[in-house]
C-alpha cells in the first residue's frame, strides 16, 4: 500500500530537472496515510518544492477498519501536512466542482514553483474493498447517507437545474455506456499476451543519459 507515491514524487522530480513543466498527481487511500512511503514522499517533496499534488480519497475505511480506529487524527492526510510546512486541504471528494476548483488551484501552484500540496477528499466506497467483501461493517444508516451524496446523480441536477436539457444528458451517458461496454468486449475477445511482452516497461531505457 503507498508504494506508487515515491515514484510520482520521482517523475516530479525528472520533470523539473528536465525541464518539461509537467505536475505530478498521486492518488491513494486514507490507509495509505500511516505507510512510511508516504511520508517519506511528502517529506521530500516538500523539501525540495517539487510538482507533487498528492490526492488522499479518505472513505472512511482502511480496507475493513476504520481509519478511526488506526489513526490519531480525525483527517490522516490533511491533519499531517502541517508536519512538512503544508496547508491543510480538506475537501467534498463526491462534490465535482470543489474537485475541479481545487485541482485547478493545486496543479497551478505546483507549476508556478511553489511546491506540492496535500488533498484529503471526502468519500465513500459503494461496495466492499473488493469483490469478496460484502461490506457488512459499515453500519446500514451511514452507507444510506452517503449514497445519497452520489456524486454522479448530484451533478446531473445541477446541470439540469443549469439548463442543460435532460434529453442531452440522455444521450451523454448511453455514449460513455456504449463505449465501456465496446472496449469490455474488445478486451475479451484480445489473444493473451505473448511471453515476449513480460519485461515491457519494466525498465526505463536510457540509463543515466537523461541527466546530460
Amino acid at each position: 500500500v503507498g508504494a506508487h507515491i515515491p515514484i510520482a514524487v520521482g517523475a516530479a522530480w525528472a520533470g523539473v530537472v528536465q525541464g518539461t513543466g509537467q505536475v505530478s498527481v498521486v492518488f491513494f487511500g486514507d490507509g495509505a496515510t500511516n505507510i512510511g512511503a508516504f511520508h517519506e514522499a511528502v517529506n521530500l517533496a516538500a523539501i525540495w518544492d517539487l510538482p507533487v499534488v498528492f490526492v488522499c480519497e479518505n472513505n472512511l475505511y482502511m480496507e475493513y477498519t476504520p481509519i478511526s480506529a488506526v489513526s490519531p487524527v480525525e483527517h490522516p492526510a490533511a491533519d499531517r501536512a502541517s508536519a512538512y510546512g503544508l496547508e491543510r486541504i480538506v475537501v467534498d471528494g463526491n462534490d465535482a466542482d470543489v474537485m475541479y476548483e481545487i485541482a485547478t488551484t493545486t496543479i497551478e501552484k505546483a507549476r508556478r514553483g511553489e511546491g506540492p500540496s496535500i488533498v484529503e477528499a471526502m468519500t465513500y466506497r459503494h461496495k466492499g474493498h473488493s469483490r469478496a467483501d460484502p461490506g457488512k461493517y459499515r453500519p446500514d444508516e451511514e452507507v444510506a447517507a452517503w449514497m445519497a451524496r452520489d456524486p454522479i446523480p448530484i451533478y446531473r441536477e445541477r446541470l439540469q437545474a443549469g439548463g442543460v436539457p435532460p434529453a442531452v444528458l440522455d444521450d451523454i451517458e448511453r455514449l460513455a455506456m456504449e463505449e465501456i461496454d465496446a472496449t469490455t468486449e474488445l478486451i475479451r475477445n484480445a489473444p493473451p499476451p505473448g511471453p515476449e511482452t513480460l519485461m515491457t516497461d519494466v525498465w526505463a531505457n536510457g540509463g543515466s543519459e537523461w541527466r546530460n
